[in-house]
């Protein structure tokens, strides 16, 4: 993805476009009208996300040891560093090198900012005014950070030589970064080893002045150099057992920072840029102002995102749909052709029927009467269906006699006539309790009742009326506990 590399000097100001590991050709910009109009038509063609990289004095580094905090209470305390020391600028920021170990264990805090906001501001809005996505905006010591990573020393301090600013010296402890400075220098590689014997015994100087590194301990003075210019620095630099000159190959450094562009010479700008563009770092002096295009990019990204996600699922669910819609048409299709042969089969029994002149309507009503007339008649399974469920619970009644006649008297409120069925029986193994004989003949009646019938009582097999004596029915001898029921069934509506 192409991205495009802005770079900010004391002087000047170029773009290089970076792709694919290369980067391209930089193309310069006055600092005036003319320059900016240029700039405009430089976006208006390359409409990348852009980076830009700021390398001049006007950035102050200051250490401070703050409470630590969380939340808003953090954010607060921040801010009012930031208008205690950096009033005047945005581009300011704040950065944890570590959390005390003892004590309230407070944070040790490195603020830093570009104090001439005058210097970016012009190449800022025109950034703004053509809608280019700014990623961030970053100072050189803020990027240095990588190069680094795998010296084996607490305490370095990194020289590099950029041709349109000058000899940038970084301080880092503990891999962590305390304090750059720049030192603006004109012409070619002899001036940079001079400049590096000159200069960098007065950083030792001032470094010293703050207790860093430690009495005793060695800085370690690492140079990016090109192999043509080794000679000249060494030429150049006295050693002594307070410092510890090591050379890194600009080359090397390249190869291992995988950037594909051929260093002739020990300007590290290109190498510099190659690494803001392949590892940026998350913190940059740009505020939410300065990036809300970027911002704007991100969140499309996010919904084109989403809408792929969406789409995919929706692909892969109607996809699902029309397999399981085959495996339907499949499953459906023995039954299509049953049907068929059924309606061929029907037809050709419609085919065979005898030809009349009966009127269809006649035929209908011939059929509604005769469905009519079946009420009149039901068949005896009908009738008896009910009783016989009933008497296969009541084991204790025995059935003399049955039968079954129709009755219009009976009928009402049905339509149709009822039938009377006319059940003789006895009660068998009651001996002389009469009250539990009576009660078990009751419910026989209501379990018939239930069954939808109607019944009366024609006998009962004891006199209970005024004149009968239940007594002398018991002691007859002979004589069982026989009953008579009317039992009525009538035609459901």
């Amino acid at each position: 993805m192409a991205r495009t590399l802005l770079f900010l000097s004391a002087d000047s100001f170029h773009a290089s476009i970076w792709n694919g590991g290369k980067l391209g050709a930089p193309q310069y910009f006055s600092n005036d009208s003319d320059g900016r109009e240029q700039f405009s038509v430089f976006l208006k063609r390359h409409r990348n996300q852009a980076y830009l990289l700021v390398d001049v004095i006007e950035e102050d580094f200051r250490l401070e040891t703050v409470p630590h905090l969380i939340g808003p209470a953090r954010r607060d305390l921040l801010e009012r560093k930031f208008e205690q020391f950096y009033r005047g600028s945005p581009f300011r920021q704040a950065t944890l090198l570590h959390r005390q170990e003892e004590g309230r264990r407070d944070d040790e805090m490195l603020f830093s900012a570009l104090t001439n906001p005058q210097r970016i501001s012009p190449w800022l809005d025109a950034l703004l005014a053509n809608q280019i996505p700014l990623v961030g905006i970053y100072s050189l010591p803020n990027i240095s950070t990588p190069l680094i990573k795998s010296i084996d020393s607490d305490h370095v301090l990194l020289l590099t030589w950029e041709k349109d600013a000058g000899l940038r010296q970084t301080y880092f402890n503990n891999k962590r970064l305390h304090f750059s400075r720049l030192i603006p220098i004109n012409g070619d590689s002899d001036a940079f080893s001079q400049s590096v014997a000159t200069e960098t015994p007065r950083t030792q100087q001032y470094l010293k002045s703050l207790s860093l590194p430690p009495p005793g301990e060695v800085l370690d003075v690492y140079i990016i150099c090109h192999a043509n210019d080794r000679a000249g620095l060494q030429a150049h630099l006295e050693v002594n057992s307070d410092l510890r000159y090591t050379y890194l190959d600009i080359e090397e450094l390249a190869r291992r920072i995988k950037s594909k562009n051929e260093y002739a010479s020990s300007d590290a700008t290109p190498l510099l840029l190659h690494l803001l563009a392949a590892t940026p770092p998350k913190s940059h002096y740009a505020n939410s102002e300065h990036t809300h295009f970027h911002t704007m990019c991100q969140l499309r990204r996010i919904l084109f995102g989403i809408a792929a996600t969406i789409a995919l699922v929706s692909g892969l669910w109607a996809g699902l749909a029309i397999m399981q819609g085959r495996d339907s048409v499949a499953e459906t299709e023995p039954i299509r052709m049953q049907t068929e042969r059924v309606q061929q089969q029907t037809q050709q029994i419609q085919r065979s029927f005898a030809n009349t002149t009966v009127p269809a309507a006649d035929m209908k009503t011939a059929v509604l009467l005769a469905r009519k007339l079946s009420q009149y008649t039901p068949p005896p399974e009908d009738l008896l269906r009910g009783l016989s469920h009933v008497l296969d619970k009541y084991s204790q009644i025995e059935v003399d006699k049955l039968g079954w006649q129709p009755s219009a008297a009976d009928a009402a409120p049905s339509a149709y006539p009822a039938h009377v069925i006319t059940f003789e029986g006895s009660l068998a193994d009651f001996g002389t309790d009469v009250r539990r004989a009576l009660d078990y003949l009751d419910r026989f009646q209501q379990a018939l009742v239930l069954q939808g019938y109607t019944v009366k009582a024609e006998k009962l097999p004891f006199d209970v009326s005024s004149q009968g004596s239940i007594s002398d029915d018991i002691k007859s001898k002979g004589r069982s506990a026989q009953f008579t029921l009317k039992i009525i069934w009538r035609q459901k509506e």
